[in-house]
Order: structure tokens, then C-alpha cells, then sequence
């Protein structure tokens, strides 16, 4: 017996040294590993741990009642009289005679504090004497208390691997009633003690809800030999509540000689319970944050929505949804593309909603995001016009000053109320050919943004009226004659005063010139005669005289007038004026202009008189 306890013994430090050397290179990883298999490694659990991470400052509890059913095998003795014990774990359900067994930890952080229990009670009447004669068997009536508190510091917490390192005690109570057969004579002893415990507990995730655990200790003290081995695999069919399944070795070696008490036994065999997970902080729920771009846009401009979730298992697949308070969302993923087309200017929002359909709780997570459908802005306009009046027949550079709010392409129309306008630019002109004298034309320009607002303006132009011209006839020359002898001579005198009023005729292309030719009733020729002489004699000198003046003899008619005076006086007679003088028309046929020294005329019969004389 003591030969096997040393070589499980020895195989058990040999299992636990091993984990110990394997722990670096299980938290680390494998080191040689492919790009895929290095993204892998670095993706987030797939899956909650068993226990919450170490970061986790609340107080985390697991409590797990259980049922052991080990075989045992050893030798007990009391009072002097041993026996050798061996009952498998089948036996034991026929010699179970009552127990009771469970696991409490408590972890805050890395802090962690394990406590297991057993109380159990067997009768076997499979004992062996060993050292009385005559005897053939022993009933042995076992009842033990094992209570086994420890502490400890979690050094490892890693996704793939977590270990705890432990210290603690492990507290004995054991009672044994040998009864000798067939002698059936009893012997009853009992002990109780203390070890101390070093050792360790691994957690090794296999998926979302399956770990192994593997367990050990080893120490002494009062007993000669203490130590024990577990190994668990646990399935965790809901977050609080899973099943663990396993098998468990314990070896104690425990000799008092005072009293003859005797306790060398390893207990072995499968072990399976319920592991409720108490405590923590409740599970964090989905959460999800949108965005939206841009977040302000003139109606008909397109908006992008995104959502970014946490917390969502990314084992499940999450579907996406998308709504909006006004506008048109469309998308089933992580994108929503917002139609704005003949939206109102205002806020709109857009809500995201994330689902994890897998999960029965806690399965959804929404978020929402704003965008501003802008104002729109009419174009600005101004007109102006350069000159603002002109004549008839005359053009106008119309102008317009305009701009846009909101910075949209621009274009130009312009229009007007009479004569043409021409042009498609900020400036046209207005050609005023055909308009009504002393009227006023408006140019109106169109200003038209690249979205179809526009904005109008107008300058005015005036047309002037045809001016006014008040006719009158007024005198602009007078020549006197003055020679008796020749009383119808155009002397230099006279021929100074043509020279001047032929300049005036130059100067006045409208209109027609008078020359009224008078004679004094005493000279010896007669009046009418004399008179429309010297009228005829006056024209001859601006026609064709000596003043080389070369007048158009259309523009001078000659009269004759019934004032008594020796001279011709000119009129000049405007367009549109008349001439009102009580006159005389003059045949020019019959009385002929004179030069300088000719005769003097002949009596004629007397003309018919002309009282008034219209220029056209």
C-alpha cells in the first residue's frame, strides 16, 4: 500500500508539474502560426467564460452541490485491530448509508476563495482482519467530515487558458465502529485533524458553454500523506445554471499510535453536480451608435446612415433595419441610403436597429442619427439702365446685379415691354426702333438658379418726345437804296448786308427767306414796279451775283409790300410758320434781275396781292 501511494503520489506531481511548465506556452499560443491563423487568434472570445474577467470588481459566486461515488480501498484499524478495506464504487451504493457534498467559491477580481465539503457515512462488511486470529471478517462502519477552505490569486486570465494558485487547509473528521466476525466483538475510535495545502486549479474554455477544469493539491501535517486530484468538464446550458461532470482522486495517510487509529486510504471514482453561477454584474446588453453624413443637404442630395454595434455575439448573425421619421431609408445591412428627394426643409431622423434573432433577451439595440434639409434661398436681383433716357430710334445698356444665397449656378433672361432686347448675360441691350415717342419701355431680367428658382428685375427706360419748336418769323436783313439816279441799284452797302444774310441762309437748311421790296410813292417810277425790282435785284445778288453766294433760288421768293420806303427787308419764315405781311407775288418771268448799271424798269400793269405766305 504504501509502495502504490508513492507511485500515484509521485504521478500526480508529475501531472501538476507538467500543467505548471505548460502554462506560459498555453497562455501565449502557438508561435509559429499563419497570417489566417494569427487573425484568428486575435478575434474576440467567441463566447462569455465561465467566470467574468478578472477586471471585474464585483463579487462573483459559483456554488456547486454535487454527488461523489468513490471506490475505496485501504486499511483502518481502531484500538488495536486493523482491517483492509475494498469496496468499488458499485458497492458503495448498497453500502451507502448517507452523505452530502458541495463546492462554494468566491472571486472578486483576481481574488479568489474556494470551499469544498463532504460529509459521508458507509457500513461494509467486506473488511479483512489483519492482525486477529480466528477471525474471518469486519464490518466497518466509516463516517468522515472533510471540510477544505482555501485562497488564492488567479495569475493567468487569458482568453484560452485561466489558473489559480491556492493555498489552504484541509480539515478531517473520521469515526470507525470495527465489529470482528464471527467473534462480533466492536471496537469504535475517532480522530480529527488538520493539513496544510498547496496546489492549483486550470479552466480551459472549449466553446461559448464548455470548459475543462483540473484541479489538484497536495500537503501534510498531522497526516502523514495528503493530496487530491479532479478533473471536471462542464456544460453551461444556461448562463446561471450548468452540469459538471468528472472524476475525483483523494489519498490520505493518517496514523496516530496513542490510539491505535488508522487511516491509510485513497478514495476514487466519478463525480457529477450542478455549477450555478451567482453574482457579477448583469450581462452588458447590445448597444449600437449611428452616424449619418452629410448632416445638412438641400433636398434631392442623397444621405448615408451607418451603425456601429457592441456587445452583439459574433457568433450570431445580426440583421439591420432602417427608418426614418419623414424620408425614405432603404438598406438590410450596416449602411442605410436616405432619399431626400421633395423633402420639406426641417430635420429628419434615421433609426438604425440591430438584431440578434438567436438571442431570446436582451437581442436588440437601436440608434438614431439626425440631418438637416436646408433652407432654400431664392437668387438676389438688381437692374439698372445706362442711359435711362434716350431718343427715339436710340439704344440702352440694361444691366442686372444678381447673386445666389445659396451658391447655384446662375443663368440670364431678359425681356421688355416695347422696341427689342438683346442678350443672355448680365447685361443686354434695349434697341428703343418702332417705340412710341415720350413713352417709357421696362426691361425685365430673369435671374434662374440651377434648382429652377428665379428672381426678376426691371429698369426703365424713356423715350424723349419729338420737341416743340414755336415758329416765328423774324426780319434778318434790310437793304436801303438810296441813289436817285438809279434808285434800284444794289450798291456795297447793300452788298454787306447780303454777304451776312447769305451766311444765315447757309446756317438754316429748314425753312424758306421773304424779300419784300418797297418803293416811296414820290420817286418818278412807280411803286409796284420799283419795289419788285429791287425784290428781284436782291435775289439776283445771292444767286447769282458778284457774291459768288450761290443760294438755291427756291428757298427766296421776292414780293413787293405797300409800305412807303426805299428799301427790301429779308424774312426768314421757319418750317410750319407763316408769313402774314400784306405782300405782293412778283412774276418773275416778266421782271428780271439787273446787274449793277442796267436801266431802269418799265411800267407794267400791277400783280395781284398775297396776303399770306406759308412756309411747308
Amino acid at each position: 500500500m504504501r509502495l502504490s501511494r508513492a507511485v500515484r503520489l509521485l504521478l500526480v506531481s508529475m501531472l501538476i508539474l507538467t500543467v505548471f511548465l505548460s502554462i506560459p506556452a498555453i497562455a501565449q499560443g502557438p508561435t509559429d502560426m499563419s497570417a489566417q491563423s494569427q487573425a484568428t487568434a486575435n478575434k474576440p472570445p467567441d463566447a462569455p467564460q465561465p467566470a467574468t474577467s478578472s477586471s471585474d470588481d464585483v463579487w462573483n459566486f459559483e456554488l456547486a452541490p454535487y454527488v461523489w461515488i468513490p471506490g475505496i480501498h485501504g486499511s483502518v484499524g481502531a484500538l488495536g485491530r486493523e482491517a483492509s478495506v475494498h469496496v468499488s464504487g458499485s458497492d458503495l451504493f448498497s453500502d451507502f448509508d448517507g452523505g452530502i457534498a458541495g463546492f462554494f467559491q468566491a472571486r472578486k477580481g483576481r481574488l479568489v476563495m474556494p470551499i469544498d465539503f463532504i460529509w459521508t457515512r458507509v457500513a461494509t462488511d467486506k473488511g479483512i482482519p489483519e492482525n486477529e486470529l480466528g477471525q474471518t471478517s469486519v464490518r466497518a462502519l466509516l463516517t468522515q467530515t472533510i471540510f477544505t477552505p482555501k485562497v488564492g490569486y488567479r495569475l493567468i486570465d487569458g482568453e484560452h487558458l485561466k489558473f489559480d494558485a491556492l493555498v489552504g487547509i484541509r480539515y478531517w473528521y473520521l469515526g470507525q465502529t470495527l465489529t470482528l466476525r464471527p467473534a462480533n466483538t466492536s471496537g469504535h475510535a475517532s480522530a480529527n485533524w488538520v493539513d496544510a495545502l498547496g496546489g492549483g486549479k486550470f479552466e480551459i474554455p472549449l466553446s461559448e458553454k464548455t470548459w475543462i477544469t483540473v484541479a489538484g493539491d497536495v500537503g501534510g501535517g498531522s497526516a502523514n500523506l495528503d493530496y487530491q486530484a479532479v478533473g471536471l468538464i462542464n456544460f453551461q446550458f444556461k448562463p446561471t445554471l450548468g452540469l459538471m461532470l468528472g472524476w475525483r482522486y483523494l489519498d490520505v495517510d493518517y496514523e496516530n499510535g496513542n490510539n491505535g487509529f488508522l487511516y491509510d486510504v485513497a478514495q476514487s471514482g466519478p463525480i457529477f453536480g450542478l455549477n450555478m453561477q451567482l453574482g457579477g454584474r448583469p450581462p452588458v446588453p447590445p448597444m449600437a451608435s449611428c452616424a449619418i453624413s452629410p448632416s445638412a443637404v438641400w433636398a434631392g442630395e442623397p444621405v448615408t446612415a451607418t451603425i456601429n454595434t457592441q456587445n452583439f455575439n459574433p457568433k450570431h448573425t445580426v440583421t439591420y433595419s432602417w427608418s426614418s421619421s419623414g424620408a425614405k431609408v432603404s438598406g438590410t445591412s450596416t449602411t442605410g441610403n436616405v432619399d431626400t428627394t421633395g423633402l420639406a426643409p426641417g430635420t429628419y431622423t434615421v433609426t438604425g436597429t440591430a438584431t440578434d434573432a438567436k438571442e431570446k433577451k436582451n437581442n436588440v439595440a437601436t440608434c438614431n442619427a439626425s440631418f438637416m434639409v436646408k433652407q432654400p434661398h431664392p437668387p438676389q436681383a438688381s437692374c439698372s439702365a445706362s442711359p435711362d433716357t434716350v431718343k427715339a430710334g436710340d439704344s440702352s445698356t440694361v444691366s442686372v446685379s444678381a447673386s445666389s444665397p445659396d451658391n447655384f449656378p446662375l443663368t440670364y433672361a431678359w425681356s421688355s415691354t416695347a422696341g427689342t432686347v438683346s442678350g443672355n448675360g448680365t447685361s443686354a441691350t434695349l434697341n428703343t426702333a418702332g417705340a412710341a415717342e415720350g413713352s417709357a419701355i421696362t426691361a425685365t431680367a430673369t435671374v434662374t438658379d440651377s434648382r429652377g428658382l428665379s428672381a426678376s428685375c426691371t429698369a426703365t427706360v424713356n423715350v424723349l418726345a419729338a420737341p416743340v419748336t414755336v415758329s416765328e418769323v423774324s426780319e434778318i436783313g434790310e437793304c436801303k437804296f438810296g441813289d436817285a439816279k438809279r434808285p434800284w441799284r444794289v450798291d456795297n452797302t447793300c452788298k454787306a448786308v447780303l454777304d451776312d444774310v447769305a451766311l444765315r441762309i447757309q446756317r438754316e437748311p429748314n425753312g424758306k427767306f421773304i424779300l419784300v421790296g418797297y418803293a416811296d410813292q414820290e420817286e418818278k417810277v412807280s411803286m409796284t414796279e420799283l419795289g419788285a425790282q429791287r425784290a428781284v435785284n436782291v435775289k439776283y445778288y445771292l444767286t447769282e451775283g458778284e457774291g459768288k453766294s450761290g443760294i438755291d433760288p427756291s428757298r427766296l421768293e421776292p414780293r413787293t409790300g405797300t409800305v412807303n420806303d426805299k428799301s427790301v427787308k429779308i424774312y426768314f419764315v421757319p418750317s410750319g410758320a407763316s408769313f402774314t405781311e400784306e405782300t405782293m407775288a412778283i412774276d418773275e418771268t416778266r421782271i428780271k434781275g439787273q446787274a449793277r448799271n442796267a436801266p431802269a424798269p418799265k411800267k407794267t400793269k400791277k400783280s395781284s396781292t398775297t396776303q399770306t405766305t406759308t412756309t411747308p
